[in-house]
């Protein structure tokens, strides 16, 4: 009834997955699958356990060999775009496509020829507001943003031949509707955090601060940075842990900024983060730009508060205040004075983390997002 198209896994999967549980999904298209190509999962450390039969995933393996190995993402995601295509047009049994911007004008232009519904999944802000953005982010300290023309153009074009944009959160509606996208082609849904993300170990006694992302210009490390070294907080007494990997751009920051309390864990692998997460005691997340951020719900499913910048998406689960703190862009004194009050008020720490795990896992779960979709999927293919 429903076909899944998306290069890498993102959250397809989990969307795959949840159509699967409401008996709707009729293909996953993918590069590869880890349970599918065991081969080409030697690769990669990726583990896919989402309840999906292999029978409905369509995987296209040389293709990640190729992405593996250097080829042009531009160029693999335009082959895979191909396939998906040529599978399209030979089987139009099928009600609906979902696919992901960037990867899918070829799929779209053949869905909508057999008179399908279209709907193209949009993680980030549009792309008209992401791309300046970064440029700016970059050249304030002294870096190039390389800008890809090639997916800008297809991106605008995939926004325009869809039917429906599914975006994560009010943030993205307002680039989209800033950018002249009618307000009736989008439809919000919250991403959600997958069942195992709760709290795993007691927490730290010592204070420890938490960032959880790709260590990049995009994810706004410097204002954390500077942020650190505004605290006037004995740094005996507290630590900040930083998981993920580290782009060059940050490396080359680091020796003016780095302090002996700072750990850097490098990547965690996915299914080990509740161990990371659960024993700290306050997260920030200072980014630049995105979606929605999927990180904020785990990190909220396991007992830690966010900080969080609007454009992040996180306002639209993190309540200020309350189980976190949502702080502009570009604000490093407003993110020291946030830490310092949990830091030298343990009740409110105590409070926050407490209500931060209560949403994470009442409200923020993939099943209710699955089920915000069906329902939304529903009146568009009855």
């Amino acid at each position: 009834m429903i076909r899944v198209s998306s290069s890498t896994k993102l959250h397809a999967f989990q969307l795959a997955e949840q159509l699967e549980r409401h008996n709707m999904l009729s293909k996953l298209y993918t590069i590869y699958h880890q349970k599918k190509n065991p081969l080409v999962s030697r690769f990669n450390s990726r583990k896919d356990v989402e309840k999906i039969k292999l029978v409905h995933v369509h995987t296209f393996p040389w293709l990640a060999l190729m992405l593996r190995f250097g080829k042009d993402p531009f160029l693999t995601n335009s082959s895979f775009d191909s396939q998906v295509a040529k599978q399209l047009r030979r089987n139009t049994d099928y009600k609906a496509l979902i696919c992901w911007s960037g990867m899918s004008i070829k799929g779209i232009k053949q869905a909508k020829r057999d008179g399908k519904v279209v709907v193209l999944e949009r993680g980030s802000s549009h792309i008209g507001f992401q791309i300046p953005l970064l440029e700016e982010e970059y050249a304030r300290w002294g870096f190039t943003f390389k800008r890809d023309n090639r997916v800008i153009d297809q991106e605008i074009e995939e926004y325009g031949l869809a039917d429906y944009i599914t975006i994560p959160s009010e943030f993205v509606r307002t680039t989209f509707l800033q950018k002249g996208i009618s307000n009736e082609k989008l439809f919000k849904n919250n991403f959600g955090s997958t069942s195992y993300f709760k709290p795993t170990k007691p927490k730290h006694t010592k204070f420890t601060i938490l960032y959880v992302g790709s260590l990049s210009l995009r994810k706004g490390l410097p204002y954390l940075f500077e942020a650190l070294q505004l605290l006037k907080m004995d740094p005996t007494l507290y630590d900040v842990c930083f998981v993920g990997t580290m782009q060059k751009e940050i490396q080359e920051m680091l020796l003016r900024y780095t302090k002996p309390n700072w750990k850097f864990l490098g990547q965690v692998n996915h299914y080990d983060l509740p161990d990371v997460i659960s024993v700290c005691s306050v997260a920030v997340h200072p980014s630049l730009e995105e979606g929605l951020s999927m990180v904020i719900p785990q990190l909220m499913s396991c007992g830690v508060p966010v900080i969080a910048t609007t454009n992040t998406g996180g306002a639209d689960i993190i309540e200020d205040g309350v189980n976190g703190y949502i702080i502009p862009i570009r604000s490093p004194e407003v993110i020291a004075e946030k830490l310092s009050i949990l830091f030298h008020d343990q009740l409110k720490l105590a409070a926050m983390q407490q209500y931060a795990q209560q949403y994470g896992q009442q409200f923020g779960t993939w099943d209710q997002y699955g089920d915000r979709y069906v329902s939304f999927l529903t009146e568009l293919i009855s």
